[in-house]
């Protein structure tokens, strides 16, 4: 994973948003692990719809940065841009923060967070959001 995709929006809120999902789910019941773990850089790997905003967000960036524009309407793309961003990272935060929190709800987690962030312990339910998400399964890798 490049620098620029760890620093992307979508990896800054979406621990937010699992956070928050957690916290909405306090009091349940427990008859197993009460924190679960999402792997973000599976689901990002994995998801077209993430990965087709990705790319599409890469090349608007890149082509507003070598476009031979006036400083004036170069700023007023960016802002352009912005907007963009914003607006696809909300969509996509909000489908996984959606599929989280139903899991969580039916399962009885207290507290979901990502695997990125967690040295280790909690049930891990990637596959689950993976397939709440309509993410297809990997494919194994040749041996």
């Amino acid at each position: 994973m490049t620098d620029r995709r760890r620093h992307h929006p979508f990896f800054i809120a979406l621990p937010a948003a699992l956070a928050l999902a957690a916290l909405a789910l306090g009091g349940c019941a427990q008859t197993h692990s009460r924190i679960a773990v999402v792997r973000v850089s599976e689901l990002e790997a994995n998801w077209p719809k993430f990965q087709n905003y990705y790319n599409q967000l890469q090349a608007n960036y890149q082509a507003i940065s070598q476009s031979k524009v006036s400083p004036a309407e170069k700023r007023k793309a960016l802002a352009q841009f912005q907007d963009e961003e914003k607006r696809w990272n909300d969509e996509v935060t909000g489908d996984v923060r959606s599929a989280v929190t139903d899991i969580a709800k039916q399962r009885n987690y207290q507290i979901v967070v990502t695997k990125e962030g967690t040295a280790y312990g909690g049930d891990d339910i990637t596959r689950d959001v993976m397939k709440a998400l309509h993410i297809p399964e990997p494919s194994p890798s040749p041996k």
